[in-house]
């Protein structure tokens, strides 16, 4: 990667369609799912593991982890794209852990941009998903990479690290998406093309049966809202759980 924008966010938030939307642009190339983190985990891992730390036990080597690690990144992306701009998709990389290795290795803090929506849309969709596929509606499933646990990564690195994040708002993406991406280029850096038309989206639906769930990943044709409303879909007790759950409408202070 030639920068340092990374991409994260929430389940059910519009990061499929925003990532489709900056990979309109010729000179951005937004990975699908990408499993590089643990790629870039693992083999800096090896370094302090026990069975190995004896063999690197030298200046040469472990002088050699960071720029093999650099090297290693470039490479890695350099057999998908050579598009001038990468950025990784991975929900991953909003973990502190995560985080702190970029900066390890970089030597900056990453860019991470975030899509989020209410958490309350965000349960309702996942439910109305449920209900699609026949599948008796559980929030226990949630409990893991499908919601919290990307959720609480979120929390925590957004309040230590709130200045490695844009946080982009589903409902403001969809109703108001020059304004959006305008705040997207203006975070990674780069002049957005004056030719792009972000109202027009290529329908898609990744293939695959995602957790006995069909219709995970599906991209209409224009930018328009789901018609399923919290209120209509959640129970009581659900919707005023989740109600309080939108930690980033909290002010975070630099």
């Amino acid at each position: 990667m030639n920068n340092s924008v990374v991409f994260g966010g929430l389940p059910r938030s519009g990061i499929t369609l925003l990532a489709s939307m900056l990979n309109k642009d010729k000179n951005i190339y937004v990975t699908t799912s990408s499993p590089f983190v643990e790629i870039f985990w693992r083999n800096n891992s090896i370094w302090f593991e026990d069975s190995y730390v004896g063999e690197f036990d030298t200046d040469n080597l472990r002088q050699a982890r960071i720029p093999f690690l650099q090297g290693l990144t470039q490479l890695y992306f350099s057999q998908l794209t050579s598009k001038p701009v990468v950025i990784d998709k991975r929900r991953s990389w909003q973990n502190i852990n995560n985080i702190e290795l970029y900066r390890d290795v970089f030597g900056v803090l990453p860019k991470i941009i975030c899509p989020v929506r209410r958490v309350v849309d965000i349960i309702t969709s996942w439910k109305v998903l449920y209900k699609k596929n026949n599948k008796p509606w559980n929030y226990e499933d949630l409990k893991s990479n499908k919601f919290e646990v990307p959720y609480n990564d979120l929390k925590e690195s957004y309040e230590k690290y709130p200045e490695c994040f844009l946080l982009v708002d589903y409902d403001n993406l969809v109703d108001e998406p020059h304004n959006v991406m305008d705040q997207v280029y203006a975070f990674i850096g780069k002049e957005q093309p004056t030719e792009q038309n972000f109202e027009v989206i290529e329908a898609t639906e990744l293939e695959g049966n995602h957790d006995g769930l069909q219709g995970l990943h599906i991209l209409r044709d224009s930018l328009v809202r789901s018609g399923d409303k919290a209120e209509d879909v959640l129970t009581e007790d659900e919707f005023m759980k989740f109600s309080d759950w939108d930690f980033w409408l909290t002010p975070v202070f630099i």
